[in-house]
């Protein structure tokens, strides 16, 4: 599954069940600045989500309108969401653009804020993970490197450092609030 089915389908598990309504979700909660999304591959994404059993579409009719689909999750749905957000995202990945889609897909999926923390404890390790290998595979003598080689191994350990304090940051956030932080605001986290 990928990021941007599982997004979607947590939107339908939601109760969420109209294309429409989902794109009108997507861009007041400022998700498609995570995931790519547009119009045309929510449509596709939601027929393949209907071919591989994880949504059952329904016809609603109102009045002389021509009938909506309604999508609704099914069992096999729920459980390919609850599976990718356990188990099937790689939190070794190298750029944090793909934690920050997942971070608002799991929100989509309404986790707790314990259950976020763990994802966030996740990419915590790998993250550190990273930057004892670079530590360790890169040799002392640095001042030996091409300048390139060099400028490009520094802005990485920056970089990781950076995202390391901003996810302990957040950690600890998540670990000091409860309940789902969906619908929490900036404001209720941090009182």
């Amino acid at each position: 599954m990928t990021l941007n089915e599982a997004l979607i389908l947590s939107y339908v598990k939601r109760g969420i069940g109209y294309g429409y309504s989902i794109l009108n979700h997507v861009k007041k909660s400022r998700s498609d600045e995570w995931v790519d999304f547009s119009r045309a591959g929510l449509y596709k994404t939601l027929e393949k989500l209907e071919k591989n059993g994880f949504v059952k579409k329904t016809l609603k009719r109102s009045g002389g309108r021509p009938p909506q689909k309604v999508y609704n999750i099914t069992l096999t749905g729920e459980k390919a969401l609850s599976d990718f957000l356990n188990d099937g995202f790689n939190f070794n990945f190298l750029t944090k653009n793909d934690l920050d889609a997942y971070l608002v897909t799991a929100v989509a999926a309404s986790p707790d804020s314990k259950t976020l923390a763990v994802k966030v404890g996740k990419r915590i390790d790998a993250v550190r993970n990273h930057l004892n290998e670079l530590n360790n595979d890169w040799p002392e003598e640095k001042d030996s490197y091409p300048l390139i080689v060099y400028a490009l191994y520094k802005r990485r350990m920056e970089s990781l450092e950076h995202e390391l304090k901003w996810l302990l940051w957040l950690e600890d956030i998540l670990n000091n609030i409860s309940g789902d932080v969906l619908h929490m605001t900036w404001g209720e986290a941090h009182k």
